[in-house]
């Protein structure tokens, strides 16, 4: 690869960088102001807007010849499939996946093409500060880090970030609940949160056809059991607000002042509203 192809190819993939972060934040903006809860459910979550950036920030890069960026786009682009995937149980799009990933392994290509050409072809090429890459490399482990993390949610391998309806849980997640008694085996899941880090064990909140569910483990790590029936309760009030780094508060109230569930709630994808919406419901048809 000469210069001339060099830069066309981080051009072409800084383009087609533009692209892929244009139409993500149309979709995304499209989810966020019609509130879809269907289709567009994924696209609906402020967090998508960081995504953005993200893209944006390495269109830019690999438009100036980075390698990083264009190395960190490629390596994003197929972890954000896989994601989207496992979040929505199918593959869609591989075509028009096989095309970016063509361009951005193109861009890849050219940008180290580029600074090999201009090593050797420039007598005033200053190579990379080592101190880009001692800032660099740490915050891409930091990266794939996160979004290794956030992957692992999306199995029963750590707890899920966000409120989960009853059709989503993991069969792994329902058979540990129904081992541990915290549900039945012919309870109806509805709802589940958990509050754990490493295991959903840790605590959690459960919406079922009849009761809500609340388990906290004491100081012995056994696992406490809360539940409040519909019949019995009389009110639901809103403690604290959630946002993208704290969890919503709800008090679930009885006509006993000693029943009474105070319980935790994501509010990522406004799974916080979703889980009260159909508690509220439950408790219309159950006065």
């Amino acid at each position: 690869m000469n210069r001339e192809e060099a830069i066309k190819a981080t051009k072409n993939g800084a383009i087609a960088a533009c692209i892929s972060g244009s139409l993500t934040l149309i979709i995304v903006v499209i989810a966020i102001f019609s509130n879809n809860d269907d289709t567009l459910a994924l696209w609906n979550d402020p967090f998508n807007f960081f995504d953005i950036l993200l893209i944006f920030a390495c269109a830019y890069g690999i438009y100036k010849k980075s390698r990083t960026a264009a190395i960190v786009l490629f390596v994003y682009f197929i972890i954000s499939k896989i994601f989207i995937g496992l979040e929505t149980g199918k593959i869609s799009g591989i075509f028009i996946s096989l095309i970016f990933l063509y361009f951005y392994g193109k861009a890849i290509q050219g940008a180290f093409s580029y600074k090999k050409i201009e090593k050797s072809e420039n007598p005033s090429y200053k190579p990379t500060p080592k101190v880009y890459y001692y800032v660099s490399i740490p915050l891409l482990i930091i990266f794939t880090a996160i979004v290794g993390l956030g992957l692992l949610t999306m199995t029963s391998v750590i707890p899920s970030t966000e409120v989960k309806a009853g059709v989503d849980v993991n069969q792994n997640n329902k058979e540990m609940l129904i081992a541990n008694n915290i549900i039945s085996i012919d309870d109806k899941l509805n709802f589940f949160y958990s509050t754990g880090f490493t295991s959903i064990l840790e605590g959690g909140t459960v919406l079922t056809q009849d009761r809500v569910i609340l388990y906290v483990p004491d100081g012995n790590n056994i696992i406490q059991i809360y539940e409040l029936y519909f019949d019995k309760i009389t009110s639901i009030k809103l403690l604290e607000s959630g946002n993208l780094l704290n969890d919503s508060l709800y008090l679930i109230s009885t006509d006993n002042s000693e029943a009474w569930l105070r319980i935790s709630l994501s509010a990522e994808k406004r799974g916080d509203i979703k889980f009260i919406e159909a508690l509220r419901q439950k408790l219309v048809k159950n006065p």
